[in-house]
């Protein structure tokens, strides 16, 4: 599965994000049922309690894994998969692959999980996603900021990471909490190091939203977009 580039246009990231944490909401259907590709993959719906009978029932120390939020870019969680118990560990091993998934646990308390179709996504140990395409494409939810051959390129900003996307030609990220002055301030620091040409620089207010764009090249043909509006803010390098 090919990973959309997470941070191509902002407002449309305005609105999947909205749309991603509304859907990590209360859910208002009485019945609980999930449907389409963010229903969680959790096999404790299809046991019955016959199944359980003179055992421990392990799914319920394992909670949900949710495929479809992880890739839809949500996977936050509450559970390290990593840290729970061996028997824990095996019961998930063991669900998964009932549905075509290989799971695996790292020596560092990372778990891997790969889909039939090749896509891997890795539970950090502090519990951050990142999702890897066949095609070499990361994208990453939450976590530090990463280290990479285009982050060397421009300053560390102070602002939290919300998701980042990296490919082959390109890097895009997400940041949460920033205002439009900050971004602003961050776009001169990314300027002095070095993206100073055919400079662009857009701020305008439009339908009572301020929208802030800075573009900008390097001498090694690399260029850069960030922009902020709505309250969402975003970076993209690419080459």
């Amino acid at each position: 599965m090919k990973l959309t580039k997470l941070l191509a246009l902002l407002l449309s990231l305005t609105l999947v994000f909205t749309l991603a944490a509304c859907g990590n909401g209360n859910n208002d259907d009485p019945s609980g049922s999930q449907q389409g590709t963010n229903a969680p993959l959790n096999r404790e719906d299809n046991t019955s309690s016959t199944d359980n009978q003179g055992g421990e029932n392990n799914s319920s120390n394992v909670g949900n894994i949710d495929i479809g939020s992880i890739m839809s870019g949500n996977g936050s969680t509450d559970t390290i998969y990593g840290q729970l118990d061996e028997a824990s560990k095996q019961q998930i091993i063991s669900d998964l692959a009932k549905d075509g998934y290989e799971a695996s646990f790292g020596a560092d308390g990372s778990m891997t999980i790969v889909d039939p179709d090749g896509t891997t996504m890795v539970q950090k140990p502090d519990g951050t996603w990142v999702v890897k395409d066949a095609d070499g494409g990361e994208g990453q939810i939450g976590g530090d900021w990463p280290d990479n051959e285009f982050t060397k390129l421009i300053p560390k900003p102070d602002f939290e990471l919300f998701a980042a996307n990296t490919e082959t030609d390109s890097f895009s990220v997400a940041f949460m909490s920033a205002t439009i002055e900050q971004i602003k301030d961050y776009a001169a620091k990314v300027k002095a190091a070095g993206f100073n040409i055919n400079e662009e620089v857009e701020d305008q207010e439009v339908m009572g939203m301020v929208i802030y764009s800075f573009t900008a090249e390097n001498a090694d043909g690399y260029t850069v977009e960030i922009t902020s509006a709505n309250g969402t803010s975003a970076l993209t390098i690419s080459k």
